[in-house]
């Protein structure tokens, strides 16, 4: 898996929002002359790039998704790459912001433990093109978001619903224990 995201790291160019990265794989954007900007929010420190001009970077310092849009502005990035692990946790918010975000390409990746029908299906309400490749180790997913669309109000009432689900998820793993 991680291979392939090393190849797909060395021919992508243009703006590239990145969320949760290993440092092996950044190192991989330092190579790549052809990217003119990408940032790089994550929970986990890491000294080696805060000190590159190339990169915006807000290492060591949790992830915040609502300020994210205002910061990057509307289908103004190319390629979205984002360790969903890291930000399982801010599903509800990053899914739509990716849509409203993004003009090309998202790849999400995980490993094996995190439901790929879940993702899946969150993104398709969106009107997107989904290829799965799945590895030993986890699982890559190539989001064409190039007929994307956001809408307010339906933002809104998947936000809702996403909030009831984990409402009832915690309740439900409440009353099991």
């Amino acid at each position: 898996m991680f291979k392939k995201l090393e190849e797909i790291i060395k021919n992508i160019e243009g703006n590239v929002l990145v969320i949760g990265l290993n440092d092996n794989l950044l190192n991989k954007f330092d190579k790549n002359n052809k990217v003119n900007l990408y940032s790089i929010y994550s929970n986990k420190s890491s000294e080696a790039f805060s000190k590159s001009k190339k990169k915006q970077t807000n290492q060591g310092k949790t992830i915040n998704i609502k300020k994210l849009k205002k910061y990057i502005n509307k289908k103004s990035v190319n390629y979205i790459i984002c360790n969903f692990e890291e930000i399982k946790e801010y599903y509800k918010y990053i899914i739509k912001d990716t849509i409203y975000l993004n003009n090309n390409t998202i790849y999400v990746y995980s490993s094996n433990e995190i439901d790929k029908d879940f993702l899946i299906n969150k993104y398709k309400r969106y009107n997107v093109e989904i290829k799965v490749k799945q590895y030993k180790n986890g699982y890559i997913l190539t989001i064409d978001n190039k007929n994307g669309k956001n809408n307010y109000l339906k933002d809104k009432l998947y936000f809702i619903k996403d909030t009831f689900y984990n409402m009832a998820e915690i309740i439900g793993n409440v009353l099991i224990s």
